[in-house]
């Protein structure tokens, strides 16, 4: 699917919309800090950026654990309201796709909800290896295309979630796409039952009651809800 050439003007107003409504989070903030903590990759001293940080907030919360953590988001508007919120945390504006950063500027880099969204996915992970120092991790979540595809589907009654989620992969598809561009991969599951969850669902909330006492760790990737993934540059891809 081509680019929409208004997609940085489409997050600003996504922005706009949900900060109007008192809503300063659009992922699943207690899951994904829940998997940075199962995951146990960052260390003391560790340069962390995360891509589409929104407000902050994980940028902030990792700054009071004393990590040298810094955030970036394609949408002005949300970066000038986390640098009001949480004063002095750096913030910058640029897209996943094209990273201001020298070569090997981070031992880290995360992202929540914007792999799903990008147009160029090899670009993305050829920036993402480029900025990351040897042996670095790339920490992210992005929705499992075999369970969202149906879901937006269902939600949306047509294709149009297509403009807003161009690049759903499948656990397979992932593991493809990272080897290519030399990472190693492990994938976390995680149950995404959370009030958050409950409200995203809409119409369809009496879902998060049966996903909540769903056996996650026994289910099998491909019926995952979300991939959470922790991929490794490797120093011979």
């Amino acid at each position: 699917m081509q680019k929409p050439d208004n997609i940085e003007q489409m997050n600003v107003d996504g922005w706009e919309w949900a900060l109007s409504r008192g809503r300063e989070q659009l992922g699943n903030l207690d899951v994904n800090l829940r998997f940075l903590e199962k995951a146990n990759i960052l260390k003391p001293n560790d340069k962390i950026h995360e891509l589409g940080c929104g407000i902050g907030t994980i940028v902030h919360h990792l700054r009071l654990k004393g990590y040298r953590a810094s955030g970036s988001d394609i949408a002005a508007n949300v970066i000038a309201y986390g640098k009001k919120k949480f004063a002095g945390i750096p913030l910058a504006v640029h897209s996943a796709e094209e990273l201001p950063y020298e070569n090997e500027s981070f031992d880290v880099i995360l992202s929540f909800d914007v792999l799903e969204h990008l147009f160029n996915i090899d670009k993305h992970f050829r920036e993402i290896r480029r900025v990351l120092r040897e042996s670095g991790y790339y920490a992210f979540q992005t929705p499992n295309k075999y369970v969202n595809a149906v879901f937006e589907t269902l939600r949306c009654r047509n294709l149009s979630w297509k403009i807003y989620h161009p690049s759903l992969h499948t656990p397979r598809q992932l593991s493809k796409c990272l080897r290519q561009h030399g990472f190693s991969a492990r994938f976390f599951k995680m149950n995404p039952a959370t009030r958050f969850f409950a409200e995203k669902l809409g119409r369809f909330s009496f879902l998060a009651n049966i996903v909540s006492i769903l056996p996650f760790q026994c289910l099998p990737l491909c019926l995952q809800t979300n991939l959470y993934v922790v991929a490794q540059k490797k120093t011979n891809p």
